[in-house]
């Protein structure tokens, strides 16, 4: 019966209050489903903001298959895609019925008729998702058939006929031999991630950012020895220079969210973090965002350069996560300024995340990093096994409204680097900065 009240005096809410709590509970994470078996009005209420969240699909036939089979006025609730695209299955070629009747028809023309069917399939399925405005093309690793680029770069141009207003696209997978002149048609484009090497060269890239008159987020990704081992014989994509060069990057005056991710062999040059690249952020009245998440320790002349670029720069959300981070970096190299208001930070074990923690706390109470609200610290899973953990581990890139970890009251007493943990955390606490963080997947 108390439960029965509840729910009434639920619906003496204004809808659209209501509509606020839904969007809360369903859209913000994985979980919330819950709610919707409340009762039926609530169900009939929340269940459209289930598509709001990422809708992902292992590959264009399950998206297919779920486009065909939902209701369209909840396909127009959908706002943002991930899609895993695969290789077109070639084994009805094998089939003798698939050459009947076309005895002069080249065996090649056969094969693309099947890339071609299935791009139509494709272009049909996503002409009933009107609403995208945010897409995740996903590409499965060490693909290296020419029918599979093409295919997939004919993937990409279907994308801007179909979505030309996309605010918010993401390759993410092995885009070494992309170019970027698909790029052109997304006049609105504000968001842009690319993993892999482009093939479009540094002139050609600045023909086509300089026309992206929105963009102002760039995320560069690369996984070096990937790319080295799935490199073209024929071709020198793995050797010659990346597309996205100090120049390329002068012509981004509004670019307010810079990324760059790299995954490389030890002590291998970097492809996107490079001092050419850094220079280009000097003095960036409008860049608010940094993350670095880099294989090896950046040396010290890129550290000095680091931060000048904090100095001159109003970042106010910053993300340093690279192998063998020195607790003392902070405050040697002076990268906590005056407009941090969010940073991330690895730490190697509890020590280093006290020490971290602590020289935060000292630049507090000395009248500094005023504006700070929130430490996230960037922890391996197997390397805490002290500390407990009051919400989920988060599971995304950084972006959005994750899930983290609290830092737990009570760690394990025997434990003293985690009860100095514990110390630091409520000191910050006190000052107004919030300790939360990120476990990585094991």
């Amino acid at each position: 019966m108390a439960t029965v009240e509840r729910i009434s005096l639920f619906f003496n809410l204004p809808l659209e209050l209501r509509e606020q709590i839904y969007k809360l509970a369903l859209c913000s994470s994985g979980e919330g489903s819950d709610l919707l078996r409340t009762c039926r009005e609530i169900h009939a209420e929340a269940h459209k903001f289930l598509y709001q969240r990422t809708v992902t699909f292992r590959s264009q036939d399950a998206f297919n298959v779920w486009a065909a089979g939902t209701p369209s006025n909840m396909l127009d609730q959908v706002s943002n895609i991930a899609l895993s695209v695969q290789d077109v299955d070639l084994r009805p070629l094998l089939a003798p019925e698939a050459c009947k009747n076309q005895p002069r028809t080249p065996p090649g023309l056969m094969t693309w008729d099947l890339y071609q069917t299935e791009l139509d399939r494709l272009k049909q399925s996503l002409r009933q998702v009107p609403k995208v405005k945010t897409i995740t093309i996903r590409t499965p690793s060490r693909q290296n058939s020419y029918l599979y680029r093409d295919f997939v770069a004919n993937v990409l141009n279907l994308l801007s006929v179909v979505y030309p207003n996309l605010r918010d696209l993401r390759l993410d997978g092995t885009f070494h031999h992309q170019g970027l002149a698909f790029l052109s048609s997304f006049t609105h484009l504000e968001s842009f991630s690319f993993d892999g090497f482009s093939a479009s060269s540094p002139s050609d890239t600045i023909d086509i950012l300089s026309n992206l008159k929105l963009l102002k987020s760039l995320a560069l990704f690369s996984k070096k020895a990937l790319l080295t081992s799935t490199a073209d014989p024929h071709t020198d994509s793995a050797e010659k220079r990346q597309s996205f060069m100090g120049d390329v990057m002068r012509t981004m005056g509004r670019l307010a969210s810079f990324t760059v991710g790299e995954r490389t062999p030890t002590f291998s040059p970097t492809l996107f973090f490079t001092s050419e690249v850094l220079s280009s952020l000097l003095e960036r009245k409008a860049l608010n965002c940094l993350s670095l998440h880099l294989s090896d320790a950046p040396d010290m002349e890129t550290l000095e350069l680091l931060e000048k670029i904090l100095e001159k720069s109003p970042i106010e959300h910053l993300e340093l996560d690279w192998l063998g981070l020195r607790p003392t970096v902070l405050k040697e190299n002076r990268l906590l300024t005056e407009h941090l208001k969010v940073l991330w930070v690895r730490v190697v074990n509890e020590a280093d995340a006290f020490e971290i923690l602590w020289s935060i706390a000292e630049c507090r109470d000395a009248g500094d990093i005023c504006k700070l609200e929130k430490v996230v610290l960037i922890r391996p899973a197997a390397s805490f096994e002290h500390v407990e953990n009051l919400a989920p581990t988060r599971k995304d890139s950084g972006a959005g409204n994750p899930n983290l970890d609290l830092y737990a009251e009570s760690p394990d007493t025997d434990n003293q680097d985690g009860a100095n943990v514990a110390i630091a955390n409520t000191h910050l606490r006190g000052l107004g900065i919030h300790v939360a963080w990120y476990t990585e997947d094991a």
